[in-house]
């Protein structure tokens, strides 16, 4: 055998010695204030007490304006409804008279409007045929003025200057002659009845030549210009009256237009108050939205608090029945803080209604609120709101009735287990204080799984046997 060994031997020796031969340092109390580490089956249960209420309800109450609500007919209290089974009437007469009468107005208002269409139709028609007629007059002024300055004008002035000249050449002639009389006539070859007559027929020619020229002369200074000035006023005054016309017709129409729209607008209105009224008529019956059971809702009428009844009055919003659909139940009730950590959504669950305690029913945990809340207000044990699903559908069960709901939070076999005492906690993170081989405690991190009332399962940190301290040991006495 080495050395090295033999002397690795001598100091185990040695150490066992001490440790048969040395007084305990475990005081006497010390079995009071620690736990072995053993294995046992753990069972996290978590039990609450609730009420059944329907998973899906409805609150019927009455969604008429005003005050003219009247219950005409009620469905008997506790009957079983189908959906859109009618459960109240209310009395439908004030409201079919206002529908009656909004009807009517609208009616005689999609006249008046037919009437403004046909009237602004019209105008339309009137303004386009008297803007073309004023166009039409304009265009005659233009070309009449046109025909005047190129046509008819000069051609009128061309023929008295022609006449003129005719009337001068002739007056020449004559003039011409008549110097040939008076020159025989100086030579001893007068004439007297010719020259008598020649002189009478000059003087005629000479005065249509004068006329003819003061034709021409009258043609050019005062006719044409006047004859010019009149057709300018004409092609102008055509210009306006059809400026006027298109300045008019855009009024009218404008007009007939807002007459329109105005009476369009009261139809409007008319129409929008008859679909209100309409719209009332319809909310006078209240039918199921869903399959249920009828509740008539207790309310004070006339300082006594009853049922509703036929004849009773109502108003916008006014509770009228409950109806729960008692198809899907489910269990409202709350949960300790200390056991929320236990729980999870989907959970399952035992139901027992106390109303027929032979019978047990499954659920599901399905909500777990999100505040704590002391039970009365005050500061003291938390709680939070649960709510569990009924899976089965009995026709017994009712709103209202009270039931006990048993969980299996967590479940673990053959579990090696703590007391609840020997957990500490540092930053959150758990340890126990071990008992060493030669005395002492020592800090060892472990990690937990299922959980009791009393116990703690461990998976990690811990073996079967070890000693762990309930208390701090820095806590305990000597």
């Amino acid at each position: 055998m080495s050395r090295e060994r033999i002397i690795g031997l001598a100091l185990i020796l040695a150490m066992a010695a001490v440790a048969l031969f040395a007084p305990s340092r475990t005081p006497p109390e010390e079995t009071d204030v620690t736990a072995k580490v053993a294995r046992r089956d753990l069972q996290a249960r978590v039990d609450v007490i609730g009420a059944l209420d329907a998973a899906q309800a409805h609150m019927i109450a009455s969604e008429l304006q005003g005050t003219e609500g009247r219950i005409a007919f009620l469905v008997e209290d506790g009957a079983r409804a189908q959906k859109n089974d009618l459960l109240v009437r209310l009395d439908p007469a004030p409201f079919q008279r206002l529908v009656e009468q909004y009807r009517a107005e609208a009616e005689g208002l999609k006249a008046a409007v037919w009437a403004a269409e046909q009237g602004l139709s019209y105008e339309k028609n009137q303004v386009r045929q008297e803007i073309e007629s004023a166009e039409y007059s304009l265009n005659v002024a233009k070309l009449e003025l046109k025909k005047l300055q190129e046509g008819d004008g000069p051609l009128q002035a061309s023929q008295f200057v022609e006449e003129e000249q005719k009337a001068r050449i002739e007056l020449q002639r004559h003039e011409e002659y008549l110097r040939d009389l008076l020159a025989l006539a100086k030579d001893g070859f007068e004439n007297v009845s010719e020259l008598a007559a020649t002189k009478e027929k000059l003087e005629a020619v000479r005065k249509r030549f004068e006329a003819a020229a003061g034709r021409t002369k009258n043609f050019r200074d005062n006719v044409f210009p006047a004859m010019l000035e009149a057709a300018r006023a004409k092609e102008a005054n055509a210009a306006v009256t059809l400026e006027s016309g298109k300045q008019g017709g855009i009024f009218r129409v404008a007009r007939a237009e807002a007459t329109l729209s105005q009476v369009k607008s009261k139809l409007a209105a008319q129409e929008a108050q008859l679909q209100r009224a309409e719209a009332e008529l319809a909310k006078t019956e209240i039918r199921a939205p869903f399959a249920g059971i009828v509740i008539q809702y207790e309310a004070w009428h006339d300082r006594e608090k009853r049922k509703p009844r036929v004849g009773d009055s109502v108003v916008l919003n006014q509770p009228i029945l409950y109806l729960p659909d008692i198809s899907k139940m489910i269990v409202r009730s709350q949960a300790r803080e200390i056991d929320l950590f236990k729980l999870a959504v989907g959970q399952k669950a035992t139901i027992t209604v106390d109303a027929y305690p032979d019978s047990v029913f499954s659920g599901e945990l399905n909500f777990i609120g999100a505040l704590a809340a002391a039970e009365n207000g005050q500061d003291q044990e938390k709680y939070f709101q649960v709510t569990f699903l009924v899976d089965e559908s009995d026709k017994r069960l009712r709103p209202g009735m009270t039931c006990r709901v048993a969980i299996l939070a967590q479940s673990a076999k053959n579990a090696l287990t703590v007391p609840l005492a020997a957990i500490f906690y540092r930053d959150n993170q758990p340890f126990c204080h071990v008992r060493g081989a030669f005395g002492g405690f020592r800090e060892q991190p472990v990690k937990l799984g299922a959980q009791t009332d009393d116990f703690a399962q461990i998976t990690e940190g811990l073996q079967e046997g070890q000693i762990v301290s309930l208390v701090r040991p820095a806590a305990r006495a000597d």
